[in-house]
C-alpha cells in the first residue's frame, strides 16, 4: 500500500541553492620532485633500449607462435620514477590501459601497462630514445626537456607481465581443471577506439578457433574487454602467455547461505499492491512467487540463462532476501504477527542451485555481462530504479590494486541508467579463530580486532564499487535462547561470538577501492542486521564456529520446510536487502515530496541521512576511522528518512553541477534551534555518480566536497571563495567552518558523504548587516581527470534536529528557506 503520513509527519523541504553563484576555481599548482638525472644518459638509454627490445621480442615470440598479429596491439609494462608520463605516452600515439602509483618516502613511483597500436607508435619511441641517447637538442615526438624528463625517470625493467600474474585467484589455488573443456573468464586491455575493439575481438575469435575453443559471450567496460571462453588447456596456456589479457580465471563460485527453520504462524492473505507501491529488482537465485508470505507482491520474474529453464527460486538463497526486501525486518513482523507489503518485487535469476544446495553463476556466463542484461532488462521493461544484489565472490578480497571488473561495469550501470544498486560486503565464512583462554568480552573485542587488522576480511568482489550501496552485517541478537528452570532452549557450552548490533566475525569491511593511501573512500556505506556466529566447544574439544545457531540468525523467508515458510539466515546477503528497502521506502517517500521520481543520487543521499551508529556497546568500534571500516555510516532507520517531523526536519535538493564550480544554499537558523533546551544538530548527505575509469589510478573522474559555514553573507563567501589556498581549500576563517565529522578531507573519494555535529547548547553567529543567523551549504565538484563536458549531478539532503519533540521547527524553517515549486505528475 502507498506510504501514509501520519499525525506529526510531514513531507521533506525542496530548498533551492542561492543562483548564479559560480566563480571559477583556482588550480591547484603541481610541483612534483624531479624524476633522478642518471649518471650516464647514454648507459641509462642502452638499458631502456635493451628491456624494451627483449620484451618486444618476447610478445612477438607468443604472437607468432599462437598466430596472433605481432604487429598490432602490443603491451607492455612501464615503471617511472617522480614523473606521471602520461602525457608523452599519448604523443607517441599509444594508451595507457592500466596506472597505479605509491608512495617511497618523498618519492612516487608509477606503474603503467602501456598500448602500442601499431608498429609505427613503437618506432616513434624507439627513435625518441635514440636522440636521447645522442642527447640531441631537435625534436622528434617529444620536445627536447620533455624526452630527457621522460627517459630519465623510466625505471627497469621494461616487461610483459607474467603468467602467474594474469591468473585469477580461482587459478592459481586449483589449477587449469582436468577435463577437456571447460570455461574460463577471461579479461582483454580494452582498446579506446571501435576499430581496435574490432580487432581485437577478431583476433580472440580468431585465437579460439585455431585452438579448438570457443568464445561464449562478450562484456565491456571502459578499461576491458570481458569475455566467457570454452577452452582446452592448450587454449588457457596460450591466454595466459598474451600480452593482450589482464586477467585468466576459473568462473565464480559463491559461498552457501546458511539456514535453519524458524517458526511462525501459518500465513494470512496479503492486500494486493497498488501502482504507487515502490519495487526493488532482486538479482539473485530468483523468488518463489508463490510462496504465501509474497503472493501477488512478484510482479514479474525472469531467467538470464541460467539453465535450469525456470524462473523460479530452487534455491531459496532469493526467496530469503526478496522477503526482507518486501517487509523490511521480518522480525518486526514476527513479534507484532503484523505482516504488511510494502514493496513490489521483481526477480531476475541469475544463479542456479549446484549439487551442493549452493546458488552460483552458470559457467557459460560471464557474472558481469548476466547481471548487466539483467539490470539493463527490467531497468528498461519495468523502469525499475533499485537493484539488490546480494552477491559476491568471496575469494576475490580487495587489496588496494585495480577496481574489479564487475565493480567497474555495476558503477557505469549506475550512472548511465540512474539506478541505485546495493550489494552485499561479502562473507569470510571461515574468519580465523582468536586465541583461546579469553573471557567472553575479550574474545568479542578479539574479533572486533581481528576485522580491522586481517587483510582476508577487506571487502570482495564487487563490494567495492564506488557508485554502489554497499553494506555490512551487524549481529541481529547475541542471545542464544532463553533458559527456565529446566534448562530452557540454549546453546550448550557457547556463547555469541559479537555484541547485539556489533559486526559479526564473517562481515567484510572496509576500506574501499583506494586511488589515494591517505584518503581511502568509506566501504560499507551502511549496515544491516544479517545474523551472528557463535563459539562453542563440544565435550572439552577445541572450539569452532557455530554457524547454524536459529537464534543468533536474521529471520527471514526461507522455501516451504515441513510447513514452516520463515528461517533464520546468517550473512551479509541479508543484511544487504534492509537497504534495499530503505531505498525502495526513500524513493516513494521524495516522489511523493518531488511531485516526480527522484535521482538515485537523491535517493542515496536520503538513506545515508538517516544512517547512525548502530547500538552496540560503548566504544566498541573504536575511533571514527575504525568505525568507518567496520560501519561506514552506520545502520539506518526507515522510520526517520521517510517523513520530516516537527523536531527532525530534511531539506532536500537535486541539481547537476559543473566541474571547478560550487553551489551554494543558505538556511537560516530559526531562534527556537537555539534557545530551547536539549540537544541538536546538524547533518549534511551528499551523493553523486562521477564517470569512472578502472585504467586511471584516481578511478573517478571528479569528486564532490560539501561543507557547511556559519557567520557569513553570501557575497563572503563569494569573496573567500576566490582566494582559495594552494590546498583547493575555501579560504575561511576557522570560525566560519562548523567542525562537521568525518573531516571533508577523510570522505572525498567517497561518493556517499555523510557528514554531522551536534552541541548540547549552540549560538549562530549573525553576519554583519544581516538580521538572524544563517548557515551556507556549499557543494563543490573538482575535476580529477578529463571526461565528457556533461554536468554532475548530485543530490544533497540537509538535516535540522532537535532532541526536544516540543520543538516546533518544521514551519520556522518552513518559513525561512527559498522553497523549490512543486511539479506536478499529471496522470493520463
Amino acid at each position: 500500500m502507498p506510504i501514509e503520513r501520519g499525525d506529526g509527519q510531514f513531507s521533506h523541504i525542496r530548498f533551492q541553492r542561492v543562483p548564479n553563484f559560480q566563480p571559477d576555481r583556482r588550480r591547484r599548482p603541481f610541483t612534483p620532485r624531479r624524476p633522478p638525472s642518471p649518471s650516464d644518459r647514454t648507459s641509462h638509454a642502452q638499458s631502456v633500449s635493451f628491456g624494451f627490445s627483449q620484451a618486444s621480442e618476447q610478445v612477438t615470440e607468443t604472437r607468432q607462435r599462437i598466430g596472433i598479429d605481432p604487429n598490432r596491439l602490443f603491451v607492455l609494462e612501464f615503471s617511472s620514477l617522480n614523473l606521471d608520463i602520461r602525457d608523452a605516452i599519448e604523443r607517441y600515439q599509444a594508451w595507457i590501459v592500466d596506472e597505479y602509483d605509491e608512495r617511497d618516502g618523498d618519492d612516487r613511483n608509477y606503474r603503467f601497462l602501456i598500448q602500442f597500436p601499431t608498429e609505427t607508435s613503437r618506432q616513434l619511441f624507439v627513435r625518441d630514445l635514440q636522440l636521447y641517447r645522442e642527447e640531441s637538442d631537435s625534436t622528434e615526438t617529444l620536445p627536447p626537456g620533455m624526452r630527457r624528463d621522460f627517459f630519465d625517470a623510466l625505471q627497469m625493467p621494461i616487461r610483459t607481465p607474467s603468467r602467474e600474474e594474469r591468473m585469477g585467484i580461482r587459478l592459481r589455488q586449483e589449477g587449469l581443471p582436468e577435463q577437456d573443456l571447460f570455461y574460463l573468464d577471461v579479461d582483454f586491455w580494452h582498446p579506446p577506439t571501435q576499430a581496435e575493439t574490432r580487432e581485437l575481438r577478431d583476433a580472440i575469435r580468431g585465437l579460439c578457433e585455431r585452438l579448438g575453443g570457443r568464445r561464449i559471450e562478450e562484456v565491456q567496460t571502459s578499461s576491458l574487454l570481458l569475455a566467457k571462453i570454452q577452452a582446452n588447456r592448450r587454449l588457457a596456456e596460450a591466454l595466459l602467455d598474451l600480452d593482450l589479457v589482464a586477467r585468466v580465471d576459473l568462473p565464480p563460485r559463491l559461498a552457501p547461505a546458511y539456514s535453519a527453520v524458524f517458526n511462525t504462524d501459518s500465513p494470512l492473505t496479503l492486500p494486493m499492491p497498488s501502482d504507487d507501491d515502490p519495487m526493488v529488482c532482486v538479482v539473485d537465485s530468483g523468488v518463489l512467487s508463490g510462496h504465501p508470505f509474497l503472493v501477488n507482491w512478484v510482479i514479474e520474474e525472469r531467467d538470464f540463462g541460467t539453465g535450469e529453464d525456470t524462473p523460479t527460486d530452487l534455491n531459496g538463497h532469493g526467496t530469503s532476501v526478496a522477503g526482507l526486501v518486501v517487509y523490511g525486518r521480518v522480525a518486526d513482523c514476527l513479534e507484532s504477527q503484523t505482516w504488511q507489503p510494502q514493496v513490489k518485487i521483481c526477480s531476475a535469476k541469475v544463479l542456479l542451485n549446484d549439487a551442493f544446495g549452493t546458488p552460483v553463476f552458470p559457467d557459460d556466463r560471464r557474472v558481469e555481462a548476466i547481471t548487466e542484461e539483467a539490470i539493463r532488462y527490467f531497468a528498461a521493461e519495468r523502469q525499475c530504479k533499485i537493484f539488490n544484489l546480494s552477491v559476491g565472490i568471496s575469494y576475490e578480497v580487495y587489496g588496494d590494486g585495480r577496481q574489479f571488473a564487475w565493480a567497474e561495469k555495476l558503477d557505469e550501470l549506475t550512472r548511465e541508467l540512474d539506478v541505485v544498486i546495493v550489494v552485499s560486503s561479502g562473507n569470510h565464512s571461515d574468519p580465523p579463530m582468536p586465541e583461546e583462554g579469553l573471557t567472553r568480552e575479550q574474545f568479542q573485542a578479539a574479533v572486533r580486532d581481528q576485522l580491522i587488522s586481517d587483510p582476508a576480511q577487506r571487502l570482495c568482489n564487487p563490494a567495492t564499487a564506488a557508485l554502489a550501496l554497499t553494506v555490512g552485517a551487524i549481529a541481529s541478537s547475541d542471545a542464544l535462547g532463553c533458559e527456565d528452570t529446566d534448562g530452557g532452549v540454549r546453546l550448550r557450552d557457547a556463547f555469541a561470538a559479537a555484541p547485539a548490533n556489533a559486526p559479526p566475525p564473517f562481515t567484510r569491511v572496509g576500506p574501499g577501492y583506494a586511488s589515494s593511501a591517505s584518503y581511502p573512500p568509506v566501504k560499507p556505506d551502511l549496515v544491516g542486521h544479517g545474523g551472528n556466529y557463535a563459539l562453542q566447544t563440544i565435550a572439552g574439544g577445541a572450539p569452532r564456529w557455530n554457524r547454524l545457531t536459529v537464534n543468533l540468525g536474521e529471520p527471514t523467508l526461507c522455501l516451504e520446510n515441513n510447513g514452516q515458510f520463515v528461517s533464520s539466515q546468517v550473512g551479509t546477503s541479508f543484511a544487504a536487502p534492509h537497504v534495499a528497502h530503505a531505498a525502495a521506502m526513500a524513493m516513494a517517500s521524495l516522489t511523493a515530496t518531488l511531485g516526480r521520481q527522484p535521482s538515485a543520487n537523491l535517493i542515496r543521499a536520503l538513506v545515508g541521512s538517516s544512517a547512525a551508529t548502530p547500538n552496540c556497546p560503548e566504544g566498541w568500534l573504536g575511533g571514527e576511522d575504525e568505525k568507518l571500516r567496520l560501519v561506514g555510516y552506520g545502520l539506518c532507520n526507515v522510520n526517520e528518512l521517510i517523513w520530516s517531523r516537527q523536531n527532525a526536519v530534511r531539506l532536500i535538493a537535486m541539481d547537476v553541477l559543473e566541474e571547478d564550480k560550487l553551489h551554494v544554499y543558505r538556511v537560516p537558523i530559526p531562534d527556537v534551534f537555539m534557545t530551547t533546551r536539549g540537544r541538536r544538530g546538524i547533518s549534511v548527505a551528499l551523493a553523486y555518480d562521477p564517470p569512472v575509469r578502472a585504467s586511471r589510478r584516481e578511478y573517478l573522474a571528479r569528486t564532490l566536497q560539501v561543507e557547511v559555514l556559519q557567520g557569513l553573507t553570501t557575497n563572503e563567501v563569494e569573496t573567500y571563495r576566490a582566494k582559495q589556498d594552494n590546498q583547493g581549500d575555501l579560504s575561511l576563517p576557522a570560525r566560519a567552518k562548523l567542525d562537521l565529522r568525518p573531516p571533508r578531507e577523510r570522505l572525498q573519494w567517497s561518493t556517499l558523504q555523510v557528514r554531522h555535529r551536534s552541541w548540547p547548547r549552540k549560538q549562530f553567529p549573525v553576519a554583519e548587516g544581516e538580521s538572524e543567523p544563517a548557515v551556507h551549504v556549499v557543494v563543490r565538484c573538482q575535476q580529477r581527470f578529463p571526461t565528457d563536458d556533461l554536468p554532475q549531478g548530485y543530490g544533497l539532503v540537509a538535516t535540522f534536529w532537535h532532541e526536544s519533540q516540543q520543538v516546533e521547527l518544521y514551519q520556522a524553517l518552513r518559513n525561512r528557506i527559498t522553497v523549490e515549486p512543486t511539479k506536478i505528475r499529471v496522470r493520463g
